[in-house]
C-alpha cells in the first residue's frame, strides 16, 4: 500500500518537475532533503504529532531555505498527510522515473573474486549495446556463487554463475526423476 501511495507522490512531483523543466534541480533537492532526514533530531520534529503542524511548517521553511517552493510545499503536503514515513520510498520511485528519463540504469554485478577495471568496463559497454541506456555498475564479491558472474538490473536476474547453473542443474535432474 505504503509503495503505491509513493508512487503516485513521486509521479505528481516529476510530473511538475517536468512541466517546469526542474527534473534535475527538484532531484537534487529531494536527494537534500533525504540526507536531512537522516538526521534523527530534524526527523524526530517531522514525524512528532505532539508539534503542532504551524510549527513543522516554520521549521520546514527554516532547514530549505534557497530550496524550490514547489519543492518545499511537497514536503509540507506529505508531512501535512502523514506521510512523511515514507520519504524515503517517494523519493525511491522519484529516483526510478528520473534514471529512466534520463536513460541510465544501475546494474548490481556479483562476481566471485574483485574484478578489474577492464572486464568491468567490458561489462559495461556489453550491457548498455545491449540495454541501450547508460549504465551505472554497482560491483560486489560473493564467494558463494563459486565463479561466473550474476548481474541484477531492475527486477531481471542475468545468472551465469556457477552455483546457478549447478542450481538448475539438479532442479533439472530432480524433475526429471
Amino acid at each position: 500500500m505504503e509503495q503505491v501511495i509513493a508512487k503516485k507522490y513521486a509521479r505528481a512531483l516529476f510530473n511538475a518537475a517536468k512541466e517546469n523543466g526542474n527534473i534535475e534541480k527538484y532531484y537534487d533537492e529531494l536527494k537534500g532533503i533525504l540526507n536531512m532526514l537522516k538526521n534523527k533530531q530534524i526527523y524526530k520534529i517531522i514525524t512528532n504529532r505532539g508539534i503542532y503542524l504551524k510549527q513543522k511548517m516554520n521549521f520546514v521553511d527554516a532547514i530549505l531555505e534557497g530550496y524550490d517552493r514547489e519543492v518545499i510545499n511537497f514536503l509540507k503536503l506529505i508531512i501535512s498527510k502523514h506521510r512523511e514515513s515514507i520519504f524515503d520510498e517517494i523519493f525511491n520511485e522519484y529516483n526510478k522515473l528520473y534514471m529512466d528519463y534520463k536513460g541510465i540504469i544501475n546494474a548490481i554485478l556479483i562476481s566471485a573474486h574483485p574484478l578489474d577495471s577492464d572486464t568491468l568496463e567490458r561489462i559495461k559497454n556489453r550491457l548498455e549495446s545491449n540495454f541501450n541506456k547508460k549504465v551505472y555498475i554497482n560491483s560486489t564479491v560473493d564467494e558463494s556463487i563459486l565463479g561466473g558472474l550474476k548481474i541484477l538490473i531492475g527486477n531481471k536476474v542475468i545468472d551465469g554463475s556457477i552455483k546457478g547453473k549447478l542450481d538448475t542443474l539438479l532442479k533439472n535432474l530432480v524433475t526429471a526423476s
